[in-house]
């Protein structure tokens, strides 16, 4: 603490400051000396203390004949430093959206996708602006600069606005809120406490879904940027989304219910429903249904179950059980039923044959814009006009092509990997295809994966 010691009188006097020089101390070593208070002043000066001296201090040390002892006989004004602004948030920002899984394997999907809500005009930060710091003086008269506190920037994000002073944050509308990777977000969303109708009608959206009631029989759901929630149970509904689909608890479609969305489809069960997904479908059962998606199917718990219908996904399906000792036709599908390598090849022929058709507008354009600076001629704008507008229209068609052979390669990339996992057993009357081989299970078969090898299907045991 004290790192910059003095020593005097032959080390009989030793005179330490703290750190910082705020304070002073002495130490009298030799005992069988005795000093006055005006000699021990002087030694003080010397030493260069000449602020906050305690008179008080070195009168005890004489009186009271303090030896080996060290005693503070200076002390001046410390710095304080300054703080740096922080933000106060007036809501939950450690959010976990996972589903709970549960002791059976199953999973709780009864809170997932939950996140806090806000209301329009709703505070939900606070920002505590920086403390300067206040300067100190060192008992040698020397100013101790103090940290100076700094301030942040303001907040990155959306859905939100300041208020006069900037240093208060509210919702500019009704939805959610997250703050992820450094960024505030209100997400508009539609928030129905309710259930869903034929007499409440059709529910169209652009941002989030969130219903807390149901979704009864006859009416569409359709959000078109964003998500759908739903609290309750679906029953033959509609519903259409942007990015995910989640039920906390399941659907009964009967046949004329169906789920379409451009992310992910989550729900303890679906009976008898049509699901198409760009990403994964998740479930604790899966009855009677026609389900294509472009990731996996996952069917999660001790008596997880995909029965009857039709399940296909493009890289993995792994469940616990599939089929049932009845032998109910069930057709289990995993990559893809068609040459991927023969539509590649087409796309790639199509977007080669639009890039020369680009290069020779290109040309055409050059060739017009000389002219024009030749000639002047009006007619020729024209022409150079419509050149433009077929170059943007090839353009377009260029990178729509791009896109599509991004997403054939990376179905490619998926289906390579395509396997079917059965953790408990598969029952005679199931239907196995992989890569557009197929094969029909004769005998229950229990612990088994099924993957493609070669020109045929191989199964082998996982164990349990």
């Amino acid at each position: 603490m004290y790192d910059i010691p003095s020593v005097d009188l032959n080390n009989d006097i030793e005179i330490n400051f703290s750190g910082d020089e705020s304070e002073a101390f002495i130490t009298l070593h030799n005992d069988e000396v005795m000093y006055t208070e005006e000699q021990l002043l002087t030694i003080i000066k010397n030493a260069g203390i000449t602020k906050g001296i305690d008179q008080d201090a070195v009168k005890k040390i004489i009186s009271d004949k303090i030896y080996n002892t060290q005693v503070r006989i200076a002390a001046n004004k410390k710095a304080e430093n300054g703080q740096d602004g922080w933000f106060e948030f007036l809501f939950k920002t450690d959010i976990d959206t996972k589903p709970k899984i549960l002791k059976d394997g199953s999973v709780d999907y009864s809170s997932y996708g939950d996140v806090p809500a806000v209301v329009q005009d709703q505070e939900i930060v606070i920002y505590h602006r920086a403390v300067p710091g206040v300067d100190g003086e060192s008992v040698k008269g020397e100013i101790i600069l103090a940290k100076k506190g700094r301030d942040l920037a303001r907040l990155k994000g959306r859905g939100f606005y300041l208020n006069d002073t900037s240093d208060r944050y509210y919702a500019k509308y009704d939805g959610k809120i997250t703050y992820i990777d450094e960024r505030l977000v209100v997400d508009n969303e539609l928030l129905i406490e309710g259930d869903v109708s034929y007499t409440t009608g059709n529910v169209e959206f652009q941002n989030d879904i969130h219903i807390r009631g149901n979704v009864l029989t006859g009416v569409k759901i359709t959000s078109e940027k964003g998500s759908i929630i739903v609290d309750g149970y679906v029953e033959s509904a509609i519903l259409s989304a942007k990015h995910d689909v989640v039920l906390k608890n399941g659907m009964q479609g009967n046949g004329k219910g169906s789920i379409e969305a451009g992310g992910n489809v989550t729900g303890k069960f679906f009976e008898q429903v049509k699901i198409r997904a760009a990403g994964d479908v998740n479930a604790n059962a899966i009855m009677n249904s026609d389900i294509e998606c472009d990731q996996d199917v996952i069917v999660s718990g001790k008596f997880g179950i995909i029965i009857g219908g039709s399940v296909k996904a493009t890289r993995y399906i792994n469940t616990t059980i599939i089929g049932n000792m009845s032998e109910v036709r069930t057709v289990i599908e995993a990559g893809v039923d068609k040459d991927l390598f023969a539509l590649l090849s087409k796309k790639e022929q199509d977007k080669a044959k639009a890039e020369e058709e680009m290069e020779k507008i290109n040309k055409a354009i050059e060739q017009i814009q000389i002219l024009i600076d030749k000639t002047g001629r009006d007619d020729l704008n024209q022409k150079k006009v419509a050149l433009m507008r077929a170059k943007i229209e090839k353009d377009t068609s260029i990178n729509k092509l791009t896109k599509n052979i991004q997403e054939v390669v990376e179905k490619m990339g998926k289906a390579n990997l395509a396997k079917v996992t059965i953790d408990k057993v598969v029952y005679p009357g199931t239907i196995i295809k992989i890569n557009g081989m197929k094969v029909a299970v004769k005998e229950e078969n229990h612990h088994v994966e099924y993957a493609r090898r070669g020109a045929g299907i191989i199964v082998y045991n996982i164990g349990e």
